[in-house]
């Protein structure tokens, strides 16, 4: 946890040293872009792009190829299931009790008639998915600007705000420390299990991007952004509707409220 907390001081000594441009157009770019480490974030982003080809890339394709889809799928229910706690939690904590009554409903109904989250019964009977995250809590408490965008080894795109919102739900995780209190080897079977399914949801949608972007790295950056400020605006009231939604840390396919 210490050494998560010194690289994010890195990260924010390194965003104040960074040199801003002079040309009006060139500044309202960078401004726009809330992008200021940029070169940093690129090399952690080239990093990225090699743990997907040599190491990502074929492990998911190893997964795909030994365990047939409804299986992929069950499993990716159950990871999806287990995170409903800490999502009801900064639903809690966003006095949003609305969600929080739907998603203590969501589990409760995958958990006890899904095989614990195996088969996702709920959506079959229209109760939709709601994520609520620490990053979104902060911001419904008034953070509302993220703070400069990062590019995160392994984890991808995110912000200072939700970077620390990351860290904290990781923490907090009542499930995490239910199984650390079992056994410690059970949470990591479930970190590992989360990473796998995250890698296996993206793939496709991140070699799509690739091919049909003249600047990858951008196009990450600006889908990322425009999602994130489209979340945090229905939370605050600011947006209607979410019409689309990309997550690259540790995603979910189905629809979002």
């Amino acid at each position: 946890m210490l050494r998560c907390w010194t690289v994010l001081l890195g990260i924010l000594l390194l965003a104040g040293c960074a040199t801003r441009p002079t040309d009006p157009d060139a500044l309202a770019a960078y401004q726009a872009n809330n992008d200021p480490i940029e070169p940093f974030n690129r090399t952690i982003f080239a990093f990225n792009q090699g743990a997907d080809r040599y190491v990502i890339g074929p492990v998911v394709s190893g997964y795909r190829s030994a365990v047939p889809q409804s299986v992929r799928e069950g499993v990716d229910n159950f990871s999806k299931n287990l995170k409903q706690p800490i999502y009801l939690i900064n639903a809690l904590l966003q006095a949003d009790f609305q969600a929080a009554a739907q998603i203590t409903g969501r589990f409760a109904v995958n958990t006890l008639f899904g095989f614990f989250g195996v088969f996702d019964t709920a959506s079959a009977n229209d109760m939709p998915v709601i994520k609520r995250d620490f990053g979104q809590t902060l911001a419904v408490w008034g953070l509302k600007d993220g703070g400069p965008y990062i590019m995160l080894p392994l984890l991808g795109p995110t912000t200072v705000r939700d970077a620390v919102g990351m860290g904290v739900d990781a923490f907090a995780d009542p499930v995490d420390w239910a199984l650390y209190e079992t056994d410690p080897a059970w949470a990591w079977g479930r970190f590992g299990m989360d990473g796998l399914v995250a890698m296996d949801n993206t793939k496709d949608l991140k070699e799509n991007m690739q091919k049909n972007s003249t600047d990858y790295y951008a196009t990450m950056r600006s889908m990322y952004q425009q999602n994130r400020r489209k979340e945090i605006g229905i939370l605050r009231g600011e947006v209607e509707e979410v019409r689309e939604s990309y997550d690259f840390d540790f995603p979910d396919d189905e629809a979002e409220e």
